[in-house]
């Protein structure tokens, strides 16, 4: 379930109509982004399976630099 939750989120910031995210960390920085790298990245997941799919994501990003989204 956490797991589609991510995925649930990410959905929409695909492609050339894809959304952006506003994302407001604990100190109240604001980020507007709709790279799913980042989105990832700011996101506090707990889940194991979640926790899965953002690793994931990093990989993707630290290897390839691009389709993070995608893997997820």
């Amino acid at each position: 379930m956490a797991a589609r939750a991510v995925a649930e989120i990410l959905k929409t910031s695909l492609g050339p109509k894809g959304m952006d995210k506003m994302l407001v960390d604990s100190l109240g920085d604001i980020t507007i982004t709709n790279d799913g790298a980042t989105i990832l990245k700011e996101m506090d997941v707990q889940h194991p399976a979640a926790k899965m799919m953002v690793e994931i994501s990093k990989a993707q990003d630290d290897e390839v630099g691009d389709g993070t989204t995608t893997a997820v």
